[in-house]
């Protein structure tokens, strides 16, 4: 996933750039706007590094981590056809938003989960995710698939703002501490998503 950085064009990269280091990711020497694709790449290595020696998880359970994650956010939110009434003949139409929604989940759950199939599940996953957020956070049954769409910005503040229905009040995500699992997903879903805009430019 890292090696994605050093095709990115320069504006992308300088919006990469902006969304990571600051919050995520720190140069004590180098200037942030001397940062270059290498040394960026450099440090998030460094990084993922640093969350699976903390966290003891390999780096395979931080990408698992991060679409289960991912798919928390958008999963309750996709419209499912409506269950065909005994004796029917009508047989009711799938939305475009599930169907999409399974083929996400049938990346997501193959046996190699490549950098080329992550980057897919993911497009898929926040295109819905934006446009459940056009919807108020509502049930969604259609969606652009189109990478401009995405709003990198929007998506991570919505996946901040992500309650945990299981526990009053209690944020799904904890990113308080910077090298946990739930940081690291938010690192990864910021990658990903400018990766995905990188190749629509």
């Amino acid at each position: 996933m890292v090696e994605t950085l050093g095709g990115f064009d320069n504006y992308t990269f300088e919006m990469l750039k902006k969304a990571l280091v600051g919050e995520y990711l720190s140069f004590s020497v180098i200037k942030e706007d001397k940062v270059s694709k290498e040394e960026l790449s450099e440090k998030v290595c460094d990084y993922f590094e640093k969350v699976t020696i903390k966290t003891g998880k390999s780096f395979d359970k931080l990408i698992e981590a991060y679409t289960k994650g991912i798919d928390y956010v958008v999963g309750n939110k996709i419209a499912k056809a409506p269950k065909a009434k005994k004796n029917s003949q009508v047989k009711e139409d799938t939305p475009r938003a599930e169907k999409y929604y399974e083929k996400a989940l049938t990346i997501k759950n193959s046996r190699n989960l490549s950098t080329r199939n992550l980057i897919d599940y993911s497009r898929i996953i926040f295109c819905l995710y934006m446009e459940i957020i056009k919807n108020n956070y509502s049930v969604i049954d259609n969606f652009d698939f189109s990478a401009n769409v995405l709003k990198p910005d929007a998506v991570i503040n919505g996946m901040k703002m992500k309650e945990d229905f299981l526990i009053v009040k209690k944020k799904y995500f904890n990113i308080k501490e910077l090298y946990s699992i739930d940081t690291c997903t938010f690192v990864i879903a910021v990658i990903l998503l400018y990766t995905i805009i990188n190749e629509r430019i």
